[in-house]
């Protein structure tokens, strides 16, 4: 036996863990045996999402023959080239159904073969002049895709970063239990590979530990400035480059020039204030998530949880399991489902399969996100169903019914907390909150669900608007972010002297693509106005890695061609907004007023602002490339 090889029983520990479908493709891709290759896969639907099932019979031969195929020691021998053909052929066989051409474009990268799936290589034809820069905002996810396609490209730049560290909303949220909400094998980068995620969901501090990880792998951490906040940037007409003032740790400012500004602050940069009478009064200690560290104590105290979106789901069990009481402040009842395997750990026979299984990496990221393919099924009306009594369409009434089986089995059938917990508007119309505890934290004795309106602080209370006031020497703030406030707080003063701020105050934040907005040459930004497609098979970094590979062509085009600025034009700005906003008077985002109001995905003027209102597939071959008539390439009038 080949002594690397661990002993069978931990090799078959290892397969048992494993995901049947995710097991059965990678071993038909290394060994193309025909009995795998004659299993039958049944595609189930179910209440949220299909499924694929296997038989009895064939789940035991699948994993029969990959304990026998891992324990031969012949795993290095396999062909890692592939031909279109063959890939399309793989993920239909993975996916258990037929798909279009055209919804295959994306799923083929989404499986990260290559070793770059998604970058942008330097022609040979383009050369960087002397001093040429770029200046990325952020040095969160965002920031940090940017800066691994700008140093392969060999593109000089400059991350700034107002933190005193990597990780944007990583570094900033360190809360108890904090963690992705997604599936970890779907929340990395394609390019760097099989890294060792301890857990299924991983927490903000491997998070961030596997930023710093890939900044500094790929040549990016050197480039970093931080305690560096940009507080504006303004483009030089005449000289088509931007003029950055950066104020350091203690506010001394500085001017930096650059040829192009990346914005990759991100949504969730700009935490959202207690709007509540009295805080100034307040004796006790308030803080927000976003500001917890060490010195916040809960064990023995009386707490107040304000919110119950995703931060204040994730917080409650762990507060609860060690404060004296905890009161828990709920203005809207969200949607709260059950993910398989939340906080459970990576076994270390899961771990070593998948480094020593070929493929089995690849597609257990192109399976962890199989799920939400499909989820825009979810938000479109049947008009035909609903006249027949139902409420929005099959699957999402189904989604709901499972839901609501979900609550009572949570709160032991407790009728007094379903009252106040089932939401009166469909599942999808507002974010989904993934349960970590949260319903069954509500049934401990030391846990109150309070609903009645808060109506002020006193010196050492919450007092709601019947007049209870409970006593609290903590309040926990888990209101989330001014998300409506896109690039916030710094300031962009594009082409006129016009900023950014005043053209979105209009109508509220829109760009092209989610990337870029007239007026504001050579400025592109990343996660902005509707951004991440409603649904799709890729997390939200394979998307930024798409985002920097398009900007990255822009960049290339204007070196290649001599050009100084490029600016997209305002009609092909507007056409595309027109049809983003069609497109998304679809949804029930727009549909159901019952969900709109207090919910970021909408903003004040009824739009759209989050999300783009396409499939994945139908909004990455919008952004796969540039459409270089849709832009106005200039040159400086200083040279």
């Amino acid at each position: 036996m080949n002594p690397q090889i661990p002993d069978r029983s931990f090799v078959e520990r290892a397969v048992a863990d494993a995901d049947v479908n995710v097991l059965r493709m990678a071993l038909f891709q290394a060994t193309r045996d025909a009995d795998i290759a004659a299993v039958r896969a049944e595609r189930v639907a179910g209440a949220v999402a299909d499924s694929v099932e296997f038989s009895t019979e064939d789940t035991a031969l699948i994993r029969s023959k990959a304990v026998e195929y891992l324990m031969s020691g012949d795993t290095a021998d396999v062909d890692t080239v592939l031909s279109t053909e063959e890939i399309d052929d793989l993920i239909l066989m993975a996916e258990a159904r037929a798909l279009a051409p055209d919804k295959l474009v994306m799923r083929r990268r989404i499986l990260s073969l290559p070793e770059w799936p998604f970058q942008r290589e330097r022609p040979e034809t383009v050369s960087v002049p002397d001093g040429y820069s770029v200046a990325i905002i952020g040095a969160g996810f965002s920031g940090i895709a940017m800066g691994v396609q700008l140093a392969r490209l060999g593109i000089p730049f400059t991350i700034y970063e107002r933190r005193s560290e990597i990780g944007g909303v990583w570094s900033i949220n360190t809360y108890p239990d904090v963690r992705v909400d997604t599936l970890s094998a779907s929340y990395e980068y394609s390019f760097e590979k099989k890294y060792p995620w301890s857990e299924y969901f991983a927490r903000q501090s491997e998070v961030r530990e596997y930023l710093d990880h890939v900044a500094r792998k790929y040549g990016v951490f050197e480039h970093m400035v931080f305690d560096a906040d940009v507080t504006s940037a303004k483009f030089d007409d005449a000289a088509k480059t931007w003029t950055l003032t950066v104020a350091s740790a203690d506010r001394t400012p500085s001017t930096v020039v650059a040829n192009v500004v990346v914005a990759a602050s991100g949504l969730f940069a700009t935490p959202r204030e207690l709007p509540i009478e009295g805080v100034a009064g307040y004796s006790g200690q308030i803080v927000h998530t976003t500001e917890w560290n060490d010195s916040v104590e809960y064990a023995g105290k009386n707490v107040a949880i304000i919110g119950n979106g995703s931060t204040g789901v994730q917080l409650l069990s762990k507060v609860a399991s060690e404060a004296a009481s905890v009161s828990v402040y709920q203005r809207t009842p969200q949607w709260i489902s059950p993910r398989a395997k939340y906080g459970e750990a990576i076994s270390e026979e899961l771990q070593w399969l998948f480094q020593t299984m070929p493929f089995y990496w690849n597609w257990n990221k192109y399976v962890a996100g199989l799920a939400n393919n499909d989820l825009r099924e979810l938000l479109i009306a049947d008009e035909q169903w609903i006249a027949d009594g139902g409420v929005v369409n099959k699957r999402n009434d189904a989604m709901r019914e499972m839901l609501l089986g979900y609550i009572r089995a949570q709160v032991n059938g407790r009728e007094d907390l379903i009252e106040k917990l089932v939401p009166d508007y469909p599942p999808m119309t507002r974010r989904p909150v993934v349960d970590n505890q949260w319903y069954a934290s509500l049934t401990r004795d030391n846990v109150e669900l309070v609903t009645t309106p808060i109506e002020r602080l006193t010196e050492t209370a919450v007092e709601t608007s019947d007049g209870v006031a409970r006593e609290a020497d903590l309040i926990i703030a888990a209101v989330g972010f001014q998300t409506e406030k896109f690039l916030w707080p710094t300031e962009y003063i594009g082409e006129g002297g016009v900023s950014l701020e005043q053209v979105w105050n209009v109508q509220g934040a829109q760009a092209h693509l989610g990337m870029s907005v007239p007026g504001f040459p050579n400025m592109f930004m990343l996660y902005g106005p509707n951004s991440q497609p409603v649904a799709s098979g890729a997390g939200l970094p394979i998307w930024l890695e798409t985002w920097c590979a398009y900007i990255a062509d822009g960049i290339l085009e204007m070196l290649e061609k001599g050009y100084d600025s490029v600016s997209v034009r305002r009609e092909a700005f507007e056409h595309y907004n027109e049809q983003l906003h069609k497109e998304a008077g679809r949804l029930i985002y727009l549909s159901q007023t019952s969900a709109t109001e207090k919910n970021y995905y909408v903003n004040k003027w009824g739009r759209m602002q989050v999300s783009a209102p396409w499939d994945g597939e139908e909004y990455f071959a919008m952004c796969v490339h540039p459409r270089l008539s849709d832009f106005e390439f200039q040159h400086a009038k200083t040279k």
